[in-house]
């Protein structure tokens, strides 16, 4: 029976290592919350602030893209309009044209009459 004795005491320190390795690994684990939820807590008003800055520049981008589409339709109207001058000018091609600003701010080729 001593030999069973001796074997049940040799067994008995290990568990214990075993729980403090585990104690160890969870207290280092909420350590490591209480780090990052502290980190948060002092974070919060700045976070606030970068949300609202983020609002902005999304309002801004959005102002800037309406823009930009403003432009490009300009710009398509312009084209439209300049290949309606072009197909004019080709219909003649040896007369002479003159670059005339519109009441309606538009551009338009008339022709010159020769002289």
């Amino acid at each position: 029976m001593s030999e069973k004795e001796t074997s049940d005491s040799q067994e008995q320190p290990a568990k214990p290592r075993s729980f403090d390795k585990l104690t160890i690994i969870l207290v280092a684990v909420m350590l490591v919350v209480t780090l990052a939820n502290t980190a948060l807590i002092v974070m919060n008003p700045t976070a606030k602030k970068v949300e609202q800055f983020n609002e902005e520049l999304k309002t801004d981008l959005a102002d800037s893209v309406a823009t930009l589409h403003k432009k490009i339709d300009g710009l398509r109207s312009a084209e439209i309009e300049w290949q309606t001058v072009l197909k004019k000018a080709k219909a003649k091609p040896d007369a002479t044209y003159k670059v005339v600003n519109t009441q309606d701010g538009y551009l338009t080729l008339t022709e010159v009459a020769a002289q």
